[in-house]
């Protein structure tokens, strides 16, 4: 019989550490994944306070939005075993798409545009769905109804945005309008919000019951993808709602979109590299340790989106303007198209490769009719393409253009786009409070600006030759005071009517020239020869004289107020 001791009878306990809630570690996670809004927030706005947005857009979306489709093409095409896995799609879709693309951009359609940016939205809800999924997955929380729990909030809430967001819906709805269907109407847009208000409410709510029951419970809860959540949604809305110039609200959640994706297939990369699994050589070379390799990652990355300006000097021809927008696009619905299924947290090769525990059923084996249910989601890019194709495109027609402003009247774009339309059918002061309300949103838009006093210009001229010239005075000045060259345009527009003997035109673009700027001797000397030619001597010589009298030495003001007077 074994004689035990206290020792024996005492066992040391056993301590399974548990795995960390961090992808990378505290710090770095909340740098690229989780408060990054925050860090792009304070960046964009100091830049934005000394360089247009427009500006600013065109280096996010070139050498950001375009040049972080490279990682997932070097995934796509560098990692062998997922190459062999889905060797059709990766062959197939390139051709499909870039025919489709090439199609649109030569015959000058917006189509294929619309279904990118609608597509662009899903993505980038998608992949915050993606980094929700790995927070929950690092605590434990891989049932399938976390997952989709996790699905119906990013749906509600990304999606609701859009409709919220006057601009953003406007954007969409202007160019759905280009293909004749109209935009929704003020009572039933109100119906939706107060609709998806309900929802929104609803779907929160449940989550955050799930949420407290799991704790009740002893289960772990990842709070790290509860401020996701939070970041998440809130740089969103605050992006597409509280800002009303489209392209600033665009770059600023780009900037967040691109961090994060740069940074997470960083890490899988590395993750991958490290574990020795099979992947190509330039993966090896490129993911290895060393912080010189990022330098060079995020350098190629950029390169590849360099396309986007180095492409400029190559649109000299039709032909070659289509194959340069025809990369450019086919790049970036390549990229949403892939990204559906080479990074899905569900399979074992991704949650290996991102540190998260491979089983509870993970798998990388394709089903038996995965092929199927693929080839049937295609649908959703072949039916809307075709069905927009053969509905043809069309500027919408000016009845139109102002439905789109009463649905959604806060939106600068849908003004400026109305008061366009109304400047080229010569309705020039009903395009004003238009412009107005626009540049009311959109203070520092130049192009605006600019159309705004060239339409108070020509509601002045419209004024003058109805015999208002007070009326005409006050839009004259406000035209002056945004662009002063209008007054030296509006000289040599009238001397070219007077030379042409259209002589009561002639007077009305002098006349406006001499209010904007009373100091212009060449104008006034100009007006008195229209109004004499017109058989208004009075006023002929009345801007003879003051002509001259800004000319003391001109020779010829003397004698075309020597004239006058005889």
């Amino acid at each position: 019989m074994t004689t035990q001791t206290a020792a024996d009878l005492v066992q040391p306990a056993q301590h399974t550490a548990r795995p960390s809630p961090w992808i990378l570690g505290p710090m770095r996670d909340l740098l690229l994944f989780v408060a990054t809004p925050l860090i792009v927030f304070a960046a964009v706005t100091a830049l934005d306070s000394g360089i247009a947005s427009k500006d600013i857009q065109y280096f996010v979306l070139a050498f950001g939005a375009m040049g972080h489709n490279l990682p997932g093409m070097m995934r796509a095409y560098g990692d062998r075993e997922l190459f062999a896995r889905f060797k059709t799609r990766f062959v197939v879709a390139p051709i499909a798409i870039f025919a489709a693309c090439f199609l649109f951009a030569w015959t000058g359609s917006s189509a294929i545009l619309l279904i990118a940016y609608l597509w662009a939205i899903w993505h980038a809800w998608m992949q915050v769905f993606g980094f929700l999924r790995i927070y929950d997955a690092k605590v434990g929380a891989t049932a399938r109804r976390h997952a989709r729990l996790d699905f119906a909030m990013c749906t509600v809430w990304f999606g609701s945005a859009l409709f919220f967001s006057d601009a953003r819906l406007h954007l969409v709805q202007s160019n759905i309008a280009r293909f004749g269907v109209g935009p929704l109407s003020p009572d039933t847009l109100s119906m939706l919000r107060s609709a998806l208000l309900v929802v929104m409410a609803a779907t929160t709510l449940f989550y955050v019951a799930d949420q407290v029951v799991r704790a009740v419970r002893g289960q772990r809860v990842s709070h790290i993808k509860n401020l996701l959540y939070v970041t998440s949604i809130g740089f969103w809305w605050y992006a597409h709602v509280a800002i009303a110039d489209v392209m600033l609200g665009l770059i600023m959640f780009e900037v967040f979109h691109d961090v994060q994706y740069l940074g997470i297939v960083w890490v899988f990369n590395q993750k991958r590299v490290a574990a020795g699994v099979e992947t190509g050589s330039f993966t090896r070379l490129l993911f290895r340790n060393g912080w010189g390799m990022v330098f060079i990652y995020v350098g190629l990355c950029m390169l590849y989106g360099g396309f986007i300006p180095a492409s400029a000097t190559f649109t000299a021809t039709p032909l070659a303007a289509a194959l340069a927008a025809t990369v450019i696009q086919s790049s970036g619905i390549l990229h949403y198209y892939y990204d559906g299924f080479i990074w899905k947290v569900r399979e074992a090769s991704t949650r290996r490769g991102l540190g998260v525990d491979a089983g509870n059923g993970a798998s990388d084996t394709i089903g038996r009719h995965a092929g199927l249910r693929h080839g049937a989601k295609w649908l959703l890019l072949v039916l809307p393409a075709a069905g927009l194709w053969f509905a043809g495109e069309n500027d919408p027609p000016l009845e139109l253009s102002r439905a789109l402003v009463a649905s959604t009247p806060e939106a600068p774009d849908a003004h400026f786009e109305l008061a366009v339309q109304l400047n080229k059918e010569r309705h020039h002061a009903e395009s004003l409070p238009h412009l107005e309300a626009a540049l009311n949103k959109l203070q520092d838009d130049r192009e605006v600006s600019d159309n705004l006093a060239m339409a108070r210009l020509q509601a002045a001229k419209d004024e003058l030759r109805a015999g208002h010239e007070q009326d005409a005075t006050l839009l004259l000045r406000g035209a002056h005071a945004a662009l002063p060259g209008l007054a030296t345009q509006s000289v040599q527009r009238g001397l070219e009517l007077w030379q042409k003997k259209e002589v009561d035109e002639a007077v009305v673009h002098l006349r406006a020239a001499v209010i904007m700027d009373g100091s212009d001797a060449i104008a006034h000397l100009n007006l008195a020869l229209a109004y004499r030619d017109a058989g208004q001597r009075d006023r002929a010589l009345e801007h003879a004289r003051l002509g001259a009298a800004l000319r003391p030495g001109d020779a010829k003001a003397q004698t075309l107020v020597a004239e006058l007077t005889r």
